[in-house]
């Protein structure tokens, strides 16, 4: 016998991310572009106590190379994200919010070395796309609710309900979006490969 019906569930306060992938772009190039830039020491090093890893300056890809942006690989994927992320966010925004790319750099990180849980401040949404993915490094996902702290059975939720969401490492020339408020980082690697991938942070204007 039933004892009860019309069971029906709803989300409140959807925290909404998107995934998608930007075609004919030559990621090949802008990996040698990238390696370029390290190499000229367009960059720092992060200490190993705090992950380790490298990363460019925060204008990869700003126009601040007059002579050679427009057929840079860096000005066709800024050129392609924009569209992209402005056709995904049109869906959630009213029709006279503006996006502005707020900065964007590289991240290179080989064997063993990761980046740490962070936020990113002053920006409404991230985005991290991916150059030269590796198997095994995972990008995860918190819920910044404080369900870890208020209710300890969370352990036994099943995915998507826990407060950490973990997904495999993405395909080459995929992108994630998702709010800058949202904490992320990426785990540490076990195999012999270079991950390399581009951030970037925009701001929603009225």
């Amino acid at each position: 016998m039933e004892i009860i019906e019309n069971v029906k569930s709803k989300e409140m306060w959807p925290t909404p991310t998107y995934t998608f992938t930007i075609k004919n772009i030559n990621n090949e190039r802008i990996k040698n572009e990238i390696l370029k830039r390290k190499q000229e020491g367009l960059g720092f090093q992060f200490d190993p106590i705090q992950g380790g890893g490298w990363q460019s300056n925060k204008d990869l890809l700003e126009d601040n190379r007059p002579d050679e942006f427009p057929n840079s690989p860096f000005h066709i994927l800024r050129k392609s994200l924009f569209i992209g992320i402005n056709e995904i966010l049109s869906q959630i925004y009213v029709d006279d919010a503006s996006i502005k790319m707020i900065n964007s750099w590289a991240n290179i990180s080989k064997k063993g070395e990761c980046i740490m849980p962070h936020i990113h401040e002053e920006a409404s949404w991230s985005c991290v796309y991916y150059v030269t993915p590796t198997e095994d490094a995972n990008l995860y996902l918190k819920d910044p609710r404080l369900l870890e702290y208020m209710d300890k059975s969370h352990h036994y939720l099943k995915q998507p309900y826990t407060n950490v969401i973990r997904k495999r490492p993405f395909n080459e020339g995929e992108a994630i979006l998702f709010p800058s408020w949202l904490e992320h980082g990426i785990g540490a690697g076990t195999k012999n490969a270079i991950r390399i991938s581009i951030s970037c942070n925009f701001l929603i204007e009225g």
